[in-house]
């Protein structure tokens, strides 16, 4: 039985985009880098940006690697409005989460 963790499918863009933020926010106290600029653009909240790679990038290790060497190239923020929620939806799903976030079955603290 293989030892990784499953992961939901990201397009390229998707994933050097959340690689980056993930960089820009372990390096919050520099400023704000490119991803964390176009993450504020978009008005997209930091926790969903945290849900969707929690399902695509599931390893703590290679989260923590991410937050060490920024990625170069191009940053493009990867997603439309209405594409942004289905993502979110589909991380959700991916997660067994319902749309506030929790397990379904759990109670509210």
């Amino acid at each position: 039985m293989p030892n990784t963790l499953p992961r939901m499918k990201l397009s390229r863009e998707e994933e050097a985009y959340l690689r980056r933020w993930i960089y820009d926010e372990a390096h919050f106290r520099d400023g704000p880098g490119p991803a964390k600029r176009l993450q504020l653009a978009h008005q997209a909240i930091p926790a969903d940006l945290a849900t969707i790679i929690a399902a695509a990038i599931p390893d703590p290790a290679d989260q923590a690697a991410a937050s060490t060497v920024a990625p170069t190239g191009l940053l493009v923020w990867p997603w439309t409005e209405h594409n942004f929620h289905d993502k979110l939806g589909e991380a959700r799903a991916f997660l067994g989460l319902t749309a506030a976030g929790k397990t379904p079955g759990t109670a509210a603290p």
